[in-house]
């Protein structure tokens, strides 16, 4: 559904022949300080969606999850806990990680940072849609206001 981009050495992979989600891995090196939160680049981008192999009423989306070993291994997980890369989307995926450790972190090039796997999410019905996609990472941003606020309650 999606044609994914990606840098050289960045390609998310799967790692056994029945995992669920690919490995992203990190395009350039970080450090993450005990108790910080560090956007780290993933090499990734949405480039188009194939509209045609949506099922209709649902959109697809990529979602970012944590890898168990890091949090285990070096107490380092998502800062966001799962994070959603929307259909329209298209800056470059990147990993927001936060260090729970007493120790700084290093990120090398090519280090596995977080897993990502295809999921279509369905609507719910009767809830208002906003307009375009105006802003990059964290901002769902819209060209048309919507109220979050409904008048009165709806059945799902």
């Amino acid at each position: 559904m999606f044609k994914l981009r990606y840098a050289e050495g960045c390609q998310p992979a799967y790692m056994t022949e029945h995992s669920a989600a690919a490995d992203l891995v990190a395009r350039e090196a970080a450090l993450v300080p005990p108790g910080k939160v560090v956007l780290v680049p993933a090499g990734v981008w949405i480039d188009s969606v194939e509209w045609d192999n949506v099922p209709a009423g649902f959109i697809p989306e990529l979602q970012v999850r944590a890898r168990s070993g890091l949090a285990r291994k070096s107490s380092i997980s998502l800062a966001n806990g799962i994070g959603t890369i929307d259909a329209d989307y298209r800056d470059e995926v990147g990993v927001l990680l936060i260090n729970h450790g007493e120790e700084a972190f290093i990120i090398q090039r090519g280090d596995r940072l977080a897993q990502m796997t295809l999921n279509l999410v369905a609507r719910i019905p009767g809830l208002p849609v906003g307009g375009l996609r105006r802003g990059g990472f964290g901002s769902t941003a819209v060209s048309s206001a919507t109220s979050p606020v409904s008048a009165a309650p709806q059945t799902v």
